[in-house]
């Protein structure tokens, strides 16, 4: 048991007065320390990925920490922090004139998805000054410049080639700067692609620079780190010196929300009622997929339940003699509302389940409208 999971048993048990469940509890010391141990490990900058988790009360404790700045997807993200709070980067291949327009005035660099895009930041440059921009490329790109190891998932994600041409031509007679670009290929890719993907931007960046006749001055590799980066079998180090081939004149940047956020977050709900059928218990819980939609395990073809820490009375239930095998359900009325399995254990009324790994994307992914019911409260643990 891990030293933040035992202080969330402290707090619940000797503060139980203030915690209201179903909840998220974060830690403000393992988000630092996430933060700090993957940037030095990755030796670059490193932007913070909002969507991942989006806790208004949580980033401005972690404002200072995100010293690289943050990415926002949408423009209720942007207007959910306060201008100055954190440096904002714009990467949404939706994104409209009015939300263009919106992070031009908080100073905010665009993220270029498209050459619609590109037109409507044309119009907007007329009225406004605007930071240089970053082009995002589709990462079927990275295929012309080296060789890709096994099969990609496609997506519909930024700029071919062909438009990532026309896009710079477009920039140098507008007088639109570019920074740079941002290639990304895909969740979970980073251990297994981080090498091949620096070496193709190499080339992306000659190309770029000998396109615009001046150089760049950013590189956004993505990002597609696991949450327990810290355990795989990948040489740090050595992706550190390939990085270190890049102009010096240019800054390399990655970006992450679940290395940083998911172990850093635990997800709390109270069993208000137990039953039998058919030889299964059923823990009913006041929480649910309503508030953590991927404890459900719904979009996995074979589903994993996570097995949550039971605390009855401020002290950990540990695994009996008993081969009992329970579900905790919520309160959706939906038969796909299982959020956890419990092994060797009775459940009982009023006690606790605590999940971990929850602190990226459980809150900021699930849609609480089913039936009208509560989102999860949230709290900060020092």
């Amino acid at each position: 048991m891990n030293v933040s999971l035992k202080k969330v048993i402290t707090q619940l048990r000797e503060n139980k007065q203030y915690f209201s469940t179903p909840c998220y509890v974060y830690s403000i010391e393992d988000v630092a320390n996430n933060y700090k141990k993957l940037k030095g490990d990755l030796g670059t900058s490193l932007i913070y990925s909002l969507k991942a988790n989006s806790c208004l009360d949580l980033i401005l404790r972690c404002g200072h920490i995100f010293e690289d700045g943050v990415e926002i997807a949408s423009i209720g993200e942007l207007n959910l922090l306060p201008r100055g709070q954190v440096f904002r980067y714009i990467n949404n291949p939706s994104a409209d004139k009015k939300f263009l327009r919106s992070a031009v005035s908080s100073n905010s660099v665009l993220v270029v998805d498209n050459l619609s895009q590109l037109g409507l930041i044309k119009e907007v440059q007329v009225k406004r000054s605007i930071n240089p921009l970053v082009l995002r490329l589709n990462h079927s790109i990275l295929d012309k410049f080296g060789v890709i190891p096994g099969r990609v998932r496609s997506d519909h994600f930024g700029l071919s080639w062909g438009d990532a041409l026309a896009a710079l031509d477009i920039c140098k007679k507008n007088h639109l700067t570019v920074a740079g670009f941002h290639i990304f290929r895909g969740s979970y890719s980073f251990i297994k692609l981080a090498n091949i993907t620096a070496q193709a931007a190499l080339h992306i960046t000659k190309s770029f620079e000998s396109a615009l006749g001046y150089p760049i001055a950013f590189v956004n590799l993505g990002g597609g780190i696991e949450s327990h980066w810290q355990n795989q079998k990948f040489e740090f180090s050595r992706y550190r010196s390939l990085l270190s081939e890049f102009p010096s004149y240019i800054q390399i940047a990655h970006e992450s929300g679940r290395a940083i956020m998911e172990t850093a977050g635990y997800f709390v709900t109270k069993v208000r009622y137990v039953k039998w059928i058919n030889k299964t218990q059923y823990g009913i819980c006041d929480g649910g997929m309503a508030q953590n939609f991927l404890l459900a395990k719904t979009e996995q073809t074979f589903r994993r339940l996570q097995e949550p820490i039971i605390v009855r009375k401020g002290i950990v239930v540990d695994s009996g003699d008993t081969a009992n095998c329970g579900y905790l359900v919520g309160t959706s009325c939906n038969r796909d509302d299982v959020i956890g399995k419990v092994m060797g254990k009775e459940i009982e009324p009023e006690d606790l389940a605590i999940f971990c790994n929850c602190g990226a994307y459980n809150a900021s992914y699930t849609l609480a409208h089913f039936l009208r019911l509560p989102p999860a409260k949230s709290y900060l643990m020092e």
